[in-house]
Parts: C-alpha cells; sequence; structure tokens
C-alpha cells in the first residue's frame, strides 16, 4: 500500500475557503439577527438564549442577555470574528511551509516571536510539555 501523498497547496486552499464560509456565515447571522430584532425582537431574544444554552453561557448568573445578547447583531462581532481569522490564518502552520513566527512570553514576561529564540543557521526546536 502506497503512503498517502500530501498536497500542502489544497490544504492550504481548504483551510482558505473554509475561512471565507466561515466569514460569510457570521455576516449572514448578523444580518439575520438585525433585521429580526426588529422585526420581533422577543423571538430573537428567545433564539439567543436557546443558542446560550447549548454553550452554557446562560448557566451563569453575572451574564445577563442583556449585556450579551445584542453583540450578536452588531457590526462589532462580525469585525471581531473577521480580526481573529485574519491574524490565526497568518499564523497557521502547514506541513512543508516555515512555522510562523508566533509570540510568546519570556521567563522574565517579557513580549517576543519565535524567532527571536533563533542562532544562525542552527535549527530551533520547540518542546512543548506540562510540568504538572
Amino acid at each position: 500500500m502506497r503512503p498517502h501523498r500530501r498536497y500542502p497547496a489544497m490544504e492550504k486552499l481548504k483551510v482558505y475557503l473554509f475561512s471565507i464560509f466561515l466569514v460569510f456565515v457570521v455576516f449572514a447571522q448578523s444580518l439575520f439577527f438585525k433585521i429580526l430584532s426588529v422585526v420581533s425582537p422577543t423571538l430573537t431574544k428567545t433564539i439567543l438564549l436557546k443558542l446560550g444554552e447549548r454553550s452554557t453561557m446562560t448557566q451563569n448568573p453575572n451574564f445577563r442577555y442583556e449585556d450579551w445578547g445584542p453583540t450578536f447583531y452588531q457590526l462589532a462581532f462580525p469585525k471581531a470574528v473577521l480580526a481573529f481569522l485574519r491574524k490565526s490564518l497568518r499564523d497557521e502552520a502547514f506541513v512543508g511551509h516555515p512555522a510562523p513566527d508566533t509570540a510568546v512570553l519570556t521567563l522574565e514576561r517579557e513580549k517576543t516571536s519565535v524567532c527571536s529564540f533563533m542562532r544562525g543557521d542552527r535549527p530551533l526546536v520547540l518542546s512543548f510539555g506540562s510540568c504538572t
């Protein structure tokens, strides 16, 4: 049996297409809830509370609908999603491509990047683990 061949360009294309789809869904959802909030504010609240139940958001007494509900149909929500996707696509790691230069904190709590630890042509090895 031949090993599975990877096509990095296709994998990258899939990630980008899915991200574009996600942006479309978020904008469509925001538009839907904005229109629905004008037509029927009660129905909008009912639907958003139902969605909040799936994420346990409504179980926290400190989260009132009035605090988080309207954010789903304001322009700030899709803009925040778009900013997050733009950043995560820039930091995306793909097989066969250079690793992203991700932001990290030093032991002295100074903000730097992974590539700042590279020295000349020596490879940089990152080891992830837990001390607990």
